[in-house]
């Protein structure tokens, strides 16, 4: 651990950054929130007439 700990250091260093202070922490937009779906009225279904065969004589 104490490897770990000196290698981030001497990254830290590398980089310019010394402070081992926190990441700054933003918050987060809220979500629009979704409408609910519009509801169709159920339409009336008719049976389709099929048409009957004619015979022919």
């Amino acid at each position: 651990m104490a490897a770990l700990e000196k290698s981030v250091t001497d990254a830290r260093e590398r980089r310019g950054k010394t402070s081992g202070g926190e990441a700054t922490v933003h918050e987060m937009p809220a979500k629009p929130k979704k409408k609910a779906p519009v509801k169709k009225t159920a339409t009336k279904k008719t049976a389709a007439k099929k048409a009957t065969r004619r015979k022919t004589a």
